[in-house]
């Protein structure tokens, strides 16, 4: 009923390893070792029927001599993003006179100060910093209760204190193993209802601050890449999984002298969220000449926005020359070996146009060919025929941040530019068509076309149409009810 689930602490997924691998793994990605930290306490909120949300959580993390030297705060905001902050510091040293009479001394805390890079509330934008002051817990045993005082100061980036938060003990701390079965009994009907009614507490707050003090709102920026996005919907990951594959044939087909690294906010195994691919040339008597190419997808909004462009390589370059950090959704090491991987791929697509063919005469040659494979009934080929229509004729997503101006600079941009659509499908279009079982095209192309769907029909939001299916079934179930109902009661009758 009660527990701790490792799958929502630090990184997403790899909860096999527990909390312990899982806490191991991140201070290594900090180059910290697991050894120097023996003894760790959590301070956090557990799952109760399986439901949980935390705003945040505090690791504490001891030295051999018990001495609290650093701490973890995992942050997590109402949009399903993370951030997990490694602060080391130390409190200041119990002198040996006061090992019996003063080792409780509350005045002994954990302080730390850091730059502010995430977005907790939209009243509040990315800018400004955060400062901790954190009682040591284990000092306070001395007490027979361990008692929490953690307070966190939010600064503007003019350093004037905004808000202060307080996280504190009101009553002595509760040994569970001690408690019988009436105790238990009266523990859960007590706090039950704490985390599931935190959320709503949260929108009841930020209702008074909108319409009673009319604060700024800031709209969500996308995550840096030092955070973790949000878990990627159904629909991003059958996208994600066309565009993994697509890559891995790219470089395993090319002759790239570095490997790619692939790090997904989608997960294709239980314990890592990352892929290296390797090129041709990459062999055991001829490795890569260089570094991998770090391709670190940020947010699983990169694989919707994929699916709406004209072109992979449009789009990446688009996202690699903008200067605006708040709608990024990739980082890459080294961009310019990068988009020449799709660019060569693109070019040898369209080779085989000749002077003489006009764009309308390749576009239907195209389309036919690709349509004209035997794995494809008459449904597949109109299905896939409506979505390229919905392709040439769908805008282009622009995030909330963008104004007007930025808007007329984009549609100038894109003006100039062929629409590589109107010669035939996408390059992940294509690929999902030819490779892979009819299956797994059929899932990508209900996918691109229900979100194609959604920003003519649905505002751009795809789970209208979900809502809409699940409401269809249902009233077609209640017809099918009252028409059996209504048969057998003509029958009886």
């Amino acid at each position: 009923m009660i527990n701790i689930s490792a799958a929502d602490y630090l990184d997403r997924g790899s909860q096999h390893s527990g909390l312990w691998g899982k806490l191991q793994s991140y201070l290594k990605s900090q180059y910290e070792d697991i050894e120097d930290y023996p003894y760790i306490y959590l301070v956090t909120a557990p799952r109760f029927l399986g439901y949980s949300f935390n705003p945040v959580s505090f690791w504490y993390l001891y030295n051999k001599k018990m001495e609290l030297v650093a701490m973890i705060l995992e942050v997590n905001n109402t949009f399903d993003e993370r951030r997990i902050y490694f602060l080391k510091g130390a409190t200041p040293p119990i002198e040996q006179n006061e090992e019996e009479t003063s080792a409780t001394n509350p005045s002994r805390k954990f302080k730390h100060s850091w730059i502010k890079d995430f977005h907790v509330s939209p009243f509040n934008s990315r800018k400004g910093s955060y400062a901790l002051s954190a009682q040591d817990p284990i000092l306070t045993q001395f007490d027979d209760a361990i008692k929490i005082d953690n307070t966190i100061t939010l600064s503007s980036s003019k350093a004037h204190a905004k808000l202060v938060a307080r996280i504190f003990s009101t009553q002595p701390s509760i040994d569970p193993t001690t408690l019988g079965y009436w105790g238990r009994f009266r523990f859960i009907a007590s706090w039950w209802w704490v985390g599931f009614v935190t959320f709503p507490r949260i929108v009841k707050e930020a209702g008074k601050l909108f319409f009673r003090k009319r604060l700024h709102v800031w709209f969500r920026p996308e995550v840096l890449r030092e955070s973790i996005g949000r878990r990627a919907t159904e629909d991003e990951i059958i996208i994600e999984r066309t565009f993994r594959s697509l890559l891995r044939s790219l470089v395993e087909a090319s002759n790239l002298g570095s490997s790619i690294k692939y790090i997904s906010p989608v997960h294709s195994s239980p314990s890592s969220n990352e892929e290296t691919f390797h090129p041709k040339s990459s062999t055991l008597s001829a490795p890569p000449q260089h570094d991998p190419i770090v391709l670190n997808i940020t947010t699983p909004l990169f694989y919707a926005r994929l699916a709406h462009d004209s072109h992979i390589s449009a789009y990446l370059s688009h996202e690699i020359l903008t200067d605006d950090a708040k709608n990024r959704t990739f980082y890459i090491s080294h961009p310019q070996p990068f988009l020449r991987l799709f660019d060569e791929r693109s070019t040898d697509d369209i080779s085989t146009r000749t002077s003489d063919t006009s764009p309308k005469q390749l576009h239907t040659s195209t389309l036919t060919e690709q349509l004209n494979h035997e794995r494809y009934s008459t449904y597949d080929r109109l299905a896939w025929r409506f979505l390229h229509w919905l392709c040439n004729h769908r805008r282009r997503p622009l995030s909330p941040q963008q104004g007007q101006k930025q808007q007329q600079q984009q549609q100038q941009r894109y003006a100039n530019q062929i629409d590589i659509r109107q010669l035939g499908f996408s390059h992940l279009d294509r690929f999902a068509m030819s490779r892979g079982s009819r299956e797994q095209a059929v899932r990508y192309r209900t996918v691109v076309t229900k979100m194609l769907l959604a920003d003519i029909l649905a505002f751009g939001y795809p789970e209208v149409f979900d809502a809409a299916g699940y409401v269809l079934k249902v009233l077609c179930s209640y017809l099918f009810v009252a028409a059996v109902k209504l048969f057998w009661g003509w029958v009886l009758v």
